[in-house]
């Protein structure tokens, strides 16, 4: 019997444990530092392509019992123009504390033990090679490990191609033209990035903005009092906050790279698998941790020493199933360095401008 250790317990743990289960003759292990259910910051939307990908691992009924379905996309660019856009698409918003909970406990189901406040500290390798993970609980022996633990993962560091954004996001309830349309704003004051608007519920919503700082620039806070001013004032009159604003650095990247090493393999933010345009993650966290389990298995099945070069075709299978969707993430974030966005939404009546506006949107 192979031991994996798992760490993290977000969507791409969790993906990477259920796919781990699959194998008969390997243990997997679940180290979460937090206790489930815990707060994520995160606008909480679930893309079709993630909504798809649940449907293929057996939990997408699930998610959607308890989400809140979402039928179409409002788009609005930096002078204040918007188009609403409908189509076969179909997406959800399911509160991140929520979801991670509901999926950490189906690994568990599956036969994955979930250990839930245990802190890793280290990696253990002996002359090179993985002996297994320093706890707080104590020293944990593996076979393997799959580093999840998100984007300031200290675990497994090397140098990628990316972006480090800033995000910060509140929750109301009572806020005018709720509806099922997920809402998008490249406002001026975070354009090439954007604020949104994401319903949870007819009466509550998340609202955030997503941007890269600038030295001497307005900060977080600032920003975001700015973008609630200019495009929400007026809903938001008679809204009700509930609990404080809350921030969180999103390192994204337009080349997935460096993701293994003796022993290790990283999915999900800590291996910067994150839209370089939209920051959305989780879809790349499912099918990362997903992707890293089934090759993982495989390989402990046929047995021998994981060596670098042995686990370096998971990096391959990563870029080849989330690499298109990362550079055209990238192409989006070039587009909205342009007037061609808000170009394309004055002409948002035109057919072949809502299509692609429309597929744009269904990737975020």
């Amino acid at each position: 019997m192979k031991r994996v250790v798992v760490i993290g317990a977000g969507p791409a743990g969790s993906a990477a444990a259920m796919s781990l289960t699959r194998s008969p003759r390997v243990q997997v292990v679940v180290l979460e530092r937090a206790h489930l259910p815990r707060r994520k910051v995160c606008g909480s939307g679930l893309s079709p392509w993630a909504l798809t990908l649940l449907d293929r691992m057996g939990v997408g009924a699930r998610v959607r019992k308890e989400a809140y379905p979402i039928r179409a996309g409002i788009v609005g660019g930096s002078q204040g123009q918007s188009v609403e856009l409908r189509s076969h698409y179909e997406a959800a918003v399911l509160l991140r504390e929520r979801f991670d909970m509901l999926l950490a406990h189906e690994a568990a189901r599956r036969g994955a033990q979930l250990r839930e406040g245990v802190r890793v500290d280290r990696l253990v390798r002996d002359q090179g090679q993985l002996r297994g993970v320093q706890t707080s609980a104590g020293e944990i022996e593996a076979d393997a490990v799959i580093v999840c633990n998100g984007a300031n993962s200290k675990l497994a560091k090397a140098p990628r191609p990316g972006q480090t954004l800033h995000t910060i996001l509140g929750w109301y309830e009572g806020i005018d033209g709720i509806s099922d349309a997920v809402e998008l704003y490249f406002d001026a004051v975070v354009k090439p990035y954007y604020g949104w608007v994401f319903p949870e519920s007819r009466s509550r919503v998340n609202i955030g903005i997503c941007y890269a700082p600038t030295p001497g620039g307005l900060n977080a806070r600032q920003r975001f009092e700015v973008f609630l001013e200019r495009r929400l004032a007026k809903r938001l009159k008679y809204a009700t906050p509930v609990g404080g604003l809350v921030g969180h650095p999103v390192a994204t990247c337009s080349r997935p790279t460096s993701l293994v090493q003796p022993g290790t393999l990283l999915a999900g933010e800590a291996g910067r698998l994150v839209d370089p345009a939209t920051a959305e993650g989780i879809h790349h966290a499912l099918a990362s941790g997903w992707l890293a389990g089934e090759f993982l298995g495989s390989l402990l099945e046929q047995g021998g020493e994981l060596t670098e070069p042995r686990l370096r075709p998971y990096t391959q299978l990563v870029q080849k199933r989330i690499g298109p969707r990362l550079r055209t993430g990238q192409l989006f974030l070039h587009m909205a360095r342009t007037p061609v966005l808000d170009l394309a939404l004055r002409l948002g009546s035109l057919p072949a401008i809502r299509s692609l506006l429309t597929w744009l949107l269904a990737g975020a």
